[in-house]
């Protein structure tokens, strides 16, 4: 018998024998990188077709969440308090409250939030308002949608989005020497500022009264302060001060 015939019947002879098989090596755990937050975008536009455009825009990228819109100031104002969001996108000209105003309102108490306006009105003064009260960037409306893209991302990130025009829209506004009105408006209080709306509106002193519960008496007394603060003689020049400033839209009021 041969030496490998034996080997082969040792096999057969021992059926219980063990076979050593090696154990896989686990694969190893891959966590996948935590995603980026996404920018929290309040859209603040009356036009609703613009409004759906603007979220559709925010909408194509995963780095955007839309947390709400608003179609007058008054909505701009409560929503932002509310929603606390990273970024809003807000045009100038809105019912209520303009768009410098509702920035005046909640810068105070969002100084992180990014502002991008987008907006048609670009007149120097409204410009320097928007400026005085912290925006971040401007696309004009006629501008293509391309750029209103960039701008957001752009802003969105930290950065400054200006275009050429709107540069040198900066610097009439801030080479044009100030009227008394103009210089006085920005230093009005809160209350004096919502009764010169109220005032700009139309509203009589009566109307005055009821709406801010105040006397007529107070409602008088307030309309000669601003008139005199102001240098304005008549209601016409209190209108054409605040539709300057954008604290008003013919368009709307």
């Amino acid at each position: 018998m041969t030496t490998k015939t034996a080997h082969a019947k040792s096999k057969r002879k021992n059926p219980s024998a063990k076979l050593h098989v090696k154990k896989a090596e686990p694969l190893p755990v891959v966590t996948p990188p935590p995603s980026a937050p996404r920018t929290r975008v309040l859209i603040v536009e009356d036009q609703t077709a613009v409004c759906e455009m603007t979220v559709e825009v925010l909408k194509s990228s995963e780095s955007f969440e839309v947390v709400g819109t608003a179609a007058n100031g008054t909505q701009a104002v409560i929503m932002a308090l509310q929603l606390k969001p990273d970024l809003i996108i807000l045009d100038v000209m809105i019912p209520e409250i303009s768009g410098v105003e509702v920035l005046r309102r909640i810068k105070a108490n969002l100084p992180k939030m990014r502002v991008l306006v987008f907006s048609a009105k670009q007149e120097p003064q409204v410009v320097r308002g928007l400026i005085q009260e912290g925006m971040h960037g401007f696309v004009n409306k006629h501008s293509p949608l391309r750029e209103l893209r960039q701008a957001i991302t752009l802003v969105a990130n930290g950065g400054i989005w200006f275009d050429d025009k709107f540069s040198q829209t900066v610097r009439d506004a801030l080479a044009k020497p100030a009227t008394q009105g103009d210089g006085m408006i920005d230093l009005l209080t809160p209350r004096e500022r919502e009764i010169s709306m109220l005032i700009a509106r139309s509203h009589s002193s009566k109307d005055v009264a009821a709406l801010l519960n105040i006397s007529v008496k107070t409602s008088e007394n307030h309309r000669a302060n601003l008139m005199r603060k102001l240098g304005v003689r008549d209601v016409a020049g209190l209108v054409r001060l605040a539709i300057r400033h954008g604290l008003i839209d013919p368009a709307n009021d």
